[in-house]
């Protein structure tokens, strides 16, 4: 029995798309990797790939699958900082154009005129152009006939302030003399006294005030390590000293010792 004959067609071969030819491809092409890379594994599991000389030749089968990891671990760590750069770069913020910095605007002084101009901010420039209006002059105030009198100068003979000793001590000692009274200081750290004198603005003052003060700087200087503390006057003569018995400051007359 004869085989059937195919109808006649109008083209001169059968038709094949396209589309199914590149697929057919492609699976060969797949199937065909699929069995070199099998007949690579085998060739490697057999140590039949050749490796450097620096090898040892017990361990070539991992060296291809080693250079392979390093490969692969290099590729992913680019990737991954260059995503990072793209992300950072994304993040900031775009600067925009700068706004024109735009003085307030002022009353223009006679004789002066502002024109209005406005600035893309919205505030108006002061643009400083001569008026039309021809300047006025302008004439100083007259001057008072009454003048001033200078003030008289101080008396040759009054007595000047007096000034006290910059050293570490009366700067110690200032937060408790604000009227200056303490004129020197001359410490005896050997024997643990304190000898302060006094400014002759000291022995104007009430009994009571005087005690005040001394008690005040007895506190003052057991707190900067002297025991002992006693106040004398410009000439050397004992004022007051601390008690021989319990706290405090025993006022004495210039001179007496009691």
């Amino acid at each position: 029995m004869a085989d059937p004959v195919p109808p006649p067609s109008e083209l001169p071969a059968p038709y094949a798309s396209p589309w199914g030819r590149l697929g057919q491809a492609l699976r060969a092409v797949l199937a065909s990797l699929r069995l070199k890379l099998r007949e690579l594994w085998r060739r490697n599991g057999e140590g039949d790939l050749s490796v450097p000389g620096f090898w040892p030749q017990g361990l070539a089968p991992l060296f291809w699958p080693l250079l392979l990891a390093a490969l692969l671990a290099l590729l992913l760590a680019l990737a991954g900082q260059a995503w990072r750069g793209l992300s950072h770069r994304a993040a900031r913020p775009a600067a925009g154009p700068a706004a024109p910095l735009v003085a307030p605007a002022t009353p223009a002084p006679p004789g002066i005129s502002a024109p209005a101009a406005s600035s893309p901010g919205g505030s108006s420039p002061v643009a400083l152009t001569p008026a039309s209006s021809p300047p006025t002059a302008i004439t100083p105030p007259p001057l008072s006939k009454a003048a001033p009198m200078p003030s008289a100068p101080p008396p040759a003979d009054a007595e000047p302030p007096p000034a006290l000793e910059l050293d570490p001590l009366l700067a110690l000692l200032a937060e408790d003399d604000p009227q200056h009274l303490i004129a020197s200081a001359h410490p005896e750290p050997a024997q643990g006294l304190l000898v302060l004198t006094m400014a002759p603005t000291y022995a104007a003052l009430a009994p009571a005030g005087r005690g005040r003060w001394a008690e005040r700087w007895q506190e003052r200087a057991r707190g900067l390590g002297y025991e002992r503390l006693e106040l004398v006057d410009g000439q050397g003569r004992l004022l007051a000293r601390g008690a021989l018995v319990g706290s405090g400051m025993i006022l004495l007359d210039p001179g007496t010792s009691g």
